[in-house]
Order: structure tokens, then sequence, then C-alpha cells
């Protein structure tokens, strides 16, 4: 696929670069993901750029996002792109592309009602979410629409859990490395980009401008008190074992 003769300057090579969609959702260390595919010699992008596709024009117009956040010209091998919201679409001849690569990012309901709930109500930072039934409501949304992917792209697409990544770091790292066919293995420290811990720019906190991966309680410690009704925890842990089984039986985990 040839890019445009006025996006061809935005490029380091005139071959047109391949495409990962890191499909997710907020608080699932989404983020901390992207800075580390996007610190790797045959990436470029580490933030969501809110763009939708619906075709090959959307996908040129990911270069010029990326050059913008960046600052850097755009690499050969892929460009990155993350999606957490339902506004966000994707045709579905978009994903099936052969140059296209989709990971899908889940974490557990309970972690990630927690987190969702310490950076809007117990930090105030501005967006949607008022309460636990609002964070649940879109958690629930988002993995109803993460199986719908799913069940469209089958093994054309990896299931990555999010645990795994903090937690089983190399495993995470060793699987992606041999799935994007890396010449040089992913690494947990990354680089810290123009926008990093910018709000609306990914994760906000001191954590992901440390430039390496922080221990799982390290961060619950950080957490504002916020509780979660019985009932909200039980829903959310509901959709999330649904998804997740969703996800196993078409892509399985890497």
């Amino acid at each position: 696929m040839d890019y445009p003769v006025n996006l061809r300057p935005l490029l380091r090579s005139r071959h047109a670069p391949s495409y990962i969609f890191v499909v997710s959702h907020m608080r699932s260390f989404s983020t901390l993901l992207c800075h580390i595919l996007g610190s790797h010699n045959d990436i470029s992008g580490y933030v969501e750029t809110h763009l939708s596709y619906f075709g090959r024009i959307d996908l040129w117009q990911l270069a010029r996002k990326v050059h913008e956040t960046t600052d850097e010209p755009v690499v050969s091998k892929y460009v990155l792109d993350k999606m957490l919201h339902n506004y966000v679409h994707i045709e579905p001849s978009v994903l099936a592309r052969s140059d296209v690569k989709v990971l899908f990012l889940v974490r557990n309901a309970e972690d990630t009602l927690k987190s969702i709930l310490n950076l809007f109500v117990g930090q105030r930072s501005r967006g949607p979410i008022k309460g636990a039934e609002d964070a649940l409501n879109y958690y629930t949304k988002r993995l109803q629409k993460i199986e719908e992917y799913s069940a469209q792209l089958g093994h054309n697409a990896r299931f990555l859990e999010s645990e795994k990544l903090v937690d089983q770091t190399d495993a995470a790292l060793e699987g992606l490395s041999q799935w994007f066919e890396l010449g040089e293995r992913l690494s947990a420290n990354y680089r810290t980009f123009k926008f990093t811990g910018v709000d609306h720019f990914g994760d906000p906190s001191p954590n992901i401008r440390t430039g390496t991966i922080v221990a799982t309680e390290v961060r619950r410690q950080a957490h504002a008190p916020v509780a979660i009704p019985e009932a909200v925890l039980r829903r959310g842990e509901e959709v999330y074992a649904a998804c997740r089984e969703t996800l196993l039986r078409h892509q399985g985990a890497l």
C-alpha cells in the first residue's frame, strides 16, 4: 500500500508499514504496554489517537497522528494505535487486513473498577465517571464490544491478560516479540515521550514516567480508598469472565 505523496515526508522509508491495534479498556495497563511497544525501533506510536478506521485513508492518517505525538519520522515496520472506547469504530474490513495485527488487552474486574474510581473519583480527574455504576457501565459495554471484535477475528488476533504484563513480564514480552516478529526483543524499560503522563493521553499517574514497570502492590498502595458495592463488583466479575472465555476460545492467551 503506497502512501500519498504529502505523507511520505513523515515516513522513515518509502515502504508502507503494517499496523498494531491495541484494543482494550481504561486502566488496563494499556499506556504501559504501548510505551513498551513504542520504545522499540520497529514500532512507532504510544498513545490513543481517537481515530476510527473505515478504510485505508484512515490508516494513512494514523501515520500523521503518530508523527504529531512523537515529533519523529514513522518507522517502516509498524505503526501503533490503541482503542479504549466504543465511540472509536473499526470496520470489519480493516480488522481483516493482512497488514493489521490486533492485540486484545483485558484486566480483571475488581482491579479495573477500583483503578477507574481511583482516577475519576479519588483523584477527581475530569471525565464521565461519577461513581461505581458509571464505572461498571463503561467496563460492561467495552468488554462486550471487545467480545464482538474477538468473534470477528478468530485466530488472526491475540489476547494478553493485563496482569501478565506486570506479574509475568518476561513471558509476556517474549510472546509479543515473537508474534510481532521483532528482530530485537521488547524490553521492560521504556522511553518517555512528548505526551507521557499528560491527562487525556493515557495514564496520568507518576508511575508511567518512571520508564519501567511498577509492581502491582506498589500501584495499589497509591490508590485512594474507594468503595465498590458488592452487587457492582459481582456484575463486573461476571462480565469479565464472559469476555475472558470468549477471548480464550477465539484467540488464546499469549
